[in-house]
């Protein structure tokens, strides 16, 4: 078999991925979305996903035609099944303000065991992605919701910027793309909210009060980091 079809059979398996991987979570979420919105509000959250598993197949593309000639076939799989799951998440996220725990968690461990079969990135680069990744940004929300709060009126209502979701989706990102990858996801990502909340501020009259769903902007920022993670094939695995 040449190198050429290797590798556009591994680049197949991978969108394969994708499309299993965005399905198989969807299914997986269901009875949790349930719980928490209801049985026809989760239906309509979880509807109409042609879109979203678009994206998922975009970001693989861009991942594999940038990386793609250094994959192996785990490599390709597990890539697939990450950009999958990540449009699943954004779509859920920016729909109901919701990132089930079984979609975070799961990825962690996913990523925590990937990093240990020497698939991804190294198992230092994911334990220490995941540690920091929860800590820090819970921390720094902390702190903003703090400062939030001192500039409202005592009892004007306010929601926190940043929920235990969240904290668990960057952990997972950090898991599978490695602590030093992960500084670069929360600074595109923190770009990209900075960019919406100045449009809003603008033109919708949004408030300090109000808060945003930042899953979809870290989901976009992991795909488009993905490609230059330190992934074990790159170093020679």
């Amino acid at each position: 078999m040449t190198l050429s079809t290797t590798i556009l059979i591994q680049g197949l398996a991978g969108a394969i991925t994708v499309l299993l991987g965005f399905e198989l979570s969807r299914w997986l979420v269901a009875a949790e979305m349930r719980h928490w919105l209801g049985s026809r509000p989760a239906r309509l959250v979880l509807a109409r996903c042609a879109g979203w598993r678009g994206l998922g197949l975009l970001a693989y593309l861009g991942f594999f035609v940038g990386f793609g000639y250094r994959l192996g076939p785990a490599q390709a799989i597990a890539m697939g099944l990450f950009a999958g799951v990540l449009s699943l998440a954004a779509m859920i996220d920016l729909r109901s303000r919701l990132l089930p725990d079984r979609l975070t968690l799961g990825l962690v461990v996913l990523g925590l065991g990937l990093a240990a079969m020497g698939v991804t990135v190294s198992l230092t680069e994911a334990l220490a992605g995941a540690v920091v990744g929860y800590c820090l940004p819970w921390a720094l929300a902390k702190f903003s919701d703090r400062r939030r709060r001192s500039r409202l009126a005592h009892d004007e209502p306010m929601e926190p910027s940043m929920g235990r979701g969240d904290f668990a989706l960057i952990a997972s990102i950090g898991c599978w793309l490695g602590f030093s990858s992960l500084a670069f996801v929360l600074v595109f990502a923190s770009l990209g909210m900075l960019s919406l909340a100045v449009w809003g501020f603008l033109r919708r009259g949004w408030q300090l009060s109000t808060a945003l769903p930042f899953g979809p902007a870290l989901c976009l920022a992991a795909m488009a980091v993905a490609p230059f993670a330190p992934m074990a094939s790159s170093a020679g695995l």
